[in-house]
């Protein structure tokens, strides 16, 4: 057999052979296949690269341990599920340990969850065209020291958010054990609507639409390195219900050690978002932050100065 044929023959063997692998992926549906979505990621039928189809309805969410597409048909509405922490429920639990890395969530809407996708480490997660009605933290991706590479927060809307001593923001990325966090894209998000703030609350932090974090708020925490991720051509208007207490700003990028050198949020991309109304579109904290990211395109109105960047009072204080 001649070269050429040789490798045209392996070429199309090849492609069988992904054919083959991709027609093993099936779609569930939720009713109907399973009761609910964690009875179906639960079960050995469902493998990574299944699609967990959720119908119209009030559903309850899932801890995801696989690499699964859950996505809503019609108005597919999730009012719970799993234990987050002593704030409330998420939609989507992504344990940690990288489980669930590769997933997507899209197409479904939350209501009455406090944390609509939430991660303790998992990468490449993909959750878009979803909409999220008043949560304490709408997407949050804690990269917990080895993941939160590689999200795609793309194309969500997330209407207002409420505060519980923390948290009131819509989207994060961020780490507190030493993580690399990289590679990350928020784009195309709408955030808008008020901040409700309890009169009991804390107060004296910040609630950003979007936030990058650098944690090292308490004894032990290692912060983060946080680079190479792009903030994109969101829209961003949020207003506190009690700026004494709590204030507000578009986009944040922090480190909270607030300290000029060594910088650990770095070569982060913010640019065309519109966060036209902000008092504060882009807060920094430290303000040395400025020169070392790319702050660039951002619509902004009065009152800012010309970079459309100025520090808020305080810096946020998500929840873990």
């Amino acid at each position: 057999m001649s070269l050429g044929r040789s490798l045209a023959l392996a070429t199309t063997l090849a492609s069988v052979l992904l054919v083959a692998e991709g027609a093993r992926a099936a779609v569930w549906q939720v009713p109907g296949s399973f009761p609910t979505i964690q009875a179906a990621i639960d079960s050995s039928l469902v493998k990574d690269g299944d699609t967990i189809d959720v119908a119209a309805g009030r559903r309850l969410g899932a801890t995801v341990t696989k690499t699964v597409t859950i996505r809503g048909v019609g108005a597919a509405t999730i009012v719970g599920g799993p234990f987050v922490n002593a704030l409330g429920s998420g939609g989507f639990l992504f344990p940690g340990g990288g489980q669930g890395s590769g997933a997507t969530i899209t197409g479904l809407s939350f209501v009455g969850v406090e944390f609509p996708v939430f991660s303790r480490g998992a990468d490449y997660v993909s959750v878009t065209g979803n909409s999220m009605w008043g949560p304490v933290q709408g997407v949050t991706n804690w990269a917990n020291g080895s993941w939160g590479y590689g999200w795609d927060i793309s194309r969500n809307t997330i209407h207002g958010m409420k505060t519980s001593c923390g948290g009131g923001f819509g989207i994060l990325i961020g780490d507190y054990a030493g993580g690399a966090v990289s590679g990350n894209l928020i784009a195309d998000n709408t955030v808008l609507g008020s901040v409700r703030v309890r009169p009991s609350d804390c107060g004296g932090y910040n609630a950003p639409g979007i936030v990058l974090f650098a944690d090292f708020r308490f004894p032990g925490d290692l912060g983060a390195t946080i680079s190479a991720n792009r903030v994109m051509k969101n829209r961003v208007f949020v207003t506190s219900t009690d700026p004494a207490l709590v204030t507000v700003s578009g986009v944040e990028l922090t480190d909270t050690r607030d300290l000029p050198a060594p910088l650990a949020v770095t070569s982060n991309g913010i640019a065309y978002n519109d966060l036209r109304g902000m008092d504060v579109p882009v807060s920094l904290t430290p303000d040395e932050l400025g020169p070392v990211n790319v702050i660039k395109g951002n619509i902004t109105g009065p009152p800012t100065d010309a970079r459309g960047a100025r520090r808020p009072l305080a810096v946020a204080s998500p929840v873990r």
